[in-house]
């Protein structure tokens, strides 16, 4: 069992890295906390880093604190630092105190937030793995069959989305130590949640680990900066050298191979890339991206589950259409080809094994992932007649989304 002391500790730790998303695949607040283990490891660390951005929250004091009281500074200072990305010494500019004075609040503030969730996941808790609100969507291990259906799904959605988020951990993961090598530090600094974008994960990798190496290779003792914005339609991607200065002056004949690579892989994928300068020298580049609206088809005669779904999977960047019927189902399958199907068993006018049948064996709709949930305990027949998952009802927010979420990792 974890003392409070050391979880304290544990909360520090993981705040100083928190952008070291690989460094938090492994932290001892995964178990703490409850995060599944049935998620990939790097999904596990972007849970346990948006947890913590989202605790910092927790010290708001509201509008009517008065500025530079000790609540709202306390507050600003995490926003600061973990949200807005600034160093120690230019947060303590922001608040007009002395970088001794910034650690002192730093530390209270840290210390403040272990509290918080050390009552919340633990002390009500004394067996986390069972009673927190997370671990309790944890599930047996997938059977043999699950795990064919799950990887039939994700090679069928393989070309039409990204997870640009995963997709940047994992260039960076790669290009780490080399940059590291020349004195360059790689900072990221991207919203919260980032939409997915259309375009092949292969190609995206390929695009940014060309684009990052470029800017290694011909940059010294700097930061490349990543940086991001999202408007309705697509995501912006900064990928700048500061100071510009640190990148050598290069002959732009020897590069213009180089350069033509990464914007014929931008045009494969209706994408568009566009070198930055300073002066006569690329600095950096801008990528941008069409967010993937990515679509489920819920399949439900209750108006109430229909309802429930949508306000489950809004906040996760779903678009969600509903069907009463078998028939409306086909229908809207057939026309929106949706990323997956929500299908219950318990239909009015055709009962869903009907359906999962109907849908399964159409040239036009049999390779959308279908994700049955139902009272019915038939977990191993809908998996042997071609349902890609299996959900019991009643349905959790966490358990919906994992169950998709399954099948984007590729």
């Amino acid at each position: 069992m974890t003392s409070e002391a050391e979880f304290a500790s544990h909360v520090a730790d993981a705040y100083e890295h928190l952008y070291d998303l690989v460094y938090l695949r492994t932290h001892p607040l995964l178990d703490v906390l409850g995060i599944p283990t049935s998620l990939p490891d790097r999904k596990q660390a972007r849970q346990l880093h948006s947890l913590l951005l989202d605790a910092i929250d927790e010290l708001d004091p509201g509008p009517q604190a008065p500025v530079f009281s000790r609540e709202w500074r306390r507050h600003r200072l995490m926003v600061l630092r973990y949200v807005k990305g600034l160093a120690p010494q230019a947060a303590a500019e922001q608040l007009s105190i002395s970088l001794r004075h910034y650690y002192r609040v730093h530390k209270t503030a840290v210390e403040d937030i272990a509290g918080v969730l050390w009552d919340r996941y633990v002390a009500r808790h004394p067996a986390p793995q069972q009673a927190s609100p997370i671990a309790g969507e944890q599930k047996a291990p997938p059977s043999r069959l699950e795990l064919l259906r799950l990887e039939a799904a994700r090679m069928a959605q393989g070309d039409r989305y990204a997870r640009i988020g995963n997709v940047i951990d994992g260039a960076i993961s790669i290009l780490q130590e080399i940059a590291g090598q020349r004195g360059l530090r790689i900072e990221l600094s991207l919203p919260r949640s980032l939409p997915d974008v259309s375009i092949d994960r292969s190609l995206l990798r390929q695009m940014l680990l060309g684009i990052l190496g470029y800017l290694i290779e011909y940059a010294e003792q700097a930061t490349i900066r990543v940086t991001a914005q999202i408007d309705e339609s697509a995501v912006f991607l900064s990928l700048t050298v500061d100071p510009p200065e640190a990148i050598r002056a290069v002959d732009q004949d020897k590069i213009e191979d180089r350069l033509a690579t990464i914007e014929e892989m931008a045009l494969l994928s209706d994408a568009h890339v566009l070198p930055t300068y300073a002066g006569q020298q690329i600095v950096g580049f801008d990528l941008h991206l069409s967010t993937a609206e990515r679509t489920v088809l819920v399949v439900d005669d209750n108006e109430d589950v229909l309802s429930l779904f949508r306000r489950y999977l809004r906040p996760h960047h779903y678009h969600v259409v509903t069907a009463q019927t078998a028939r409306e189902a086909l229908d809207q399958a057939r026309q929106l080809q949706p990323y997956a199907i929500t299908l219950d068993l318990m239909m009015p006018d055709q009962d869903g094994w009907e359906l999962l049948q109907a849908l399964l064996h159409r040239p036009d709709t049999c390779q959308i992932p279908i994700v049955v949930c139902s009272v019915l305990k038939q977990k191993d027949l809908a998996l042997s007649l071609g349902a890609t998952s299996f959900l019991e009802k009643p349905i959790t927010e966490q358990g919906l989304v994992s169950a998709l979420a399954a099948l984007e990792e590729r």
